[in-house]
């Protein structure tokens, strides 16, 4: 299904007047739930679209070698990881297979991307909406690309990775990266990250009314 993915004036990537401005790369080498955190001046609970780079450096990674992004609540940063995140968790976090990325809606388990064996020096995108479905007051749907098109990130549509599962989270006012297993040397950065929200159809035609409204005044003043 192909939604409208037509943006919201606020964005959380610059921060606007809602967030601390995200810096352009975050490097990781040790473990913890809150390794970055930017905590909003006012909550989101519509359906939101991540873009970022990430890539690794060092040794091998391990099982379970982990970096998430997640969406929370600035009243429980530390718990923020249990909500719906996105990331890399090596090796499906148990040595069972070689898929590195992962999606969630909720707790610490969740499927993995086929064909998402990562490999160190290299800069992967990595692209994610999360949203509700129709009916749902909270967040229940991820859908995932790894190096989406242009047309797949317009559109929405072939997504590598989609998961469902109802969290309990109704809006978030946070978002955090949490990290674990990091050793050996192993060196994890992300890059151009930036979250955005998406607008209802209804905002949406309110938009395109205060346009047409904008180009009859200056015909108008023209005439």
């Amino acid at each position: 299904m192909i939604r409208n993915t037509a943006l919201l004036a606020l964005s959380l990537t610059a921060g606007a007047a809602s967030a601390a401005a995200i810096p352009s790369s975050l490097t990781f080498n040790s473990d913890s739930n809150t390794a970055y955190t930017n905590v909003l001046s006012a909550a989101t609970s519509g359906s939101v679209l991540i873009d970022f780079n990430f890539t690794y450096t060092g040794a091998a990674v391990d099982n379970n070698d982990f970096m998430g992004l997640w969406f929370g609540n600035s009243a429980n940063l530390a718990a923020g990881y249990l909500n719906p995140n996105i990331g890399f968790k090596a090796n499906c976090g148990t040595g069972s297979c070689t898929n590195d990325l992962f999606a969630r809606t909720i707790g610490q388990s969740g499927p993995f991307m086929a064909n998402s064996s990562l490999v160190a020096g290299t800069t992967y995108n990595i692209f994610a909406n999360l949203y509700k479905s129709a009916g749902s007051s909270v967040y229940n749907r991820i859908d995932m690309w790894l190096n989406a098109t242009a047309d797949e990130k317009s559109s929405l549509t072939g997504a590598d990775l989609s998961t469902s599962g109802n969290s309990s989270l109704t809006s978030f006012d946070a978002i955090g990266i949490r990290t674990l297993g990091l050793d050996k040397g192993l060196t994890l950065t992300v890059s151009d990250l930036s979250v955005t929200e998406v607008p209802e159809p209804g905002s949406i035609a309110l938009m395109g009314l205060a346009l047409a409204g904008l180009a009859f005044t200056r015909r108008n003043k023209r005439g």
